[in-house]
């Protein structure tokens, strides 16, 4: 009568080897769920520097250039571009976004999210804009991984070959705002 309890090498490798399938699979939707979150981010970052800056236009009939010029700008922004991660003013030390303000007229005025990393490589490279007039966000994926997450982002199956889509559901760049008569 064998007394001995416990698992074998082999039933001990079999379980490595099964839980690191799991994990080699459940990685990628993880730092895909990751980058979601810091896409939604901008978006929100985005609308709130439209709607400030709609309010900016009410005031002195044109878009203001720099953050200081709104009357709600992120913490350390001054100029026209402000990084969400690491230094405000030059993105050092950071993993985020390069919000950019330009445009002073009614239907030229925007504002751009481009992802950066001071760190590395990133695995997700893809630009954000959004006119402050519309409600619309463009996405433009300058990679695989970036054109998947935009097209994923804009909910339609793939992206045409400038690699852009629009959040209303569009294979093409969000339409400018046009002049109203």
């Amino acid at each position: 009568m064998n007394n001995n309890k416990g698992f074998t090498l082999i039933e001990l490798l079999v379980v490595v080897l099964i839980i690191g399938i799991l994990a080699a699979m459940a990685l990628p939707q993880y730092f895909k769920a990751v980058e979601r979150s810091r896409m939604t981010e901008a978006v929100t970052l985005l609308g709130n520097i439209a709607q400030a800056q709609q309010r900016k236009y009410l005031q002195i009939n044109k878009y203001a250039q720099q953050y200081n010029g709104l009357d709600v700008a992120p913490k350390g922004a001054s100029g026209s571009l402000y990084y969400t991660k690491g230094c405000a003013t030059t993105g050092a030390n950071g993993n985020g976004f390069g919000i950019s303000l330009s445009g002073t007229a009614f239907t030229a005025g925007k504002a751009t999210a481009k992802r950066y990393s001071n760190n590395g490589a990133l695995q997700y490279n893809y630009t954000l804009e959004r006119f402050y007039g519309s409600n619309e966000t463009s996405c433009t994926g300058s990679d695989d991984n970036g054109a998947a997450l935009c097209a994923d982002f804009c909910g339609v199956d793939y992206l045409a070959k400038d690699g852009v889509c629009c959040s209303n559901g569009t294979s093409s760049a969000c339409p400018s705002v046009q002049a109203q008569s």
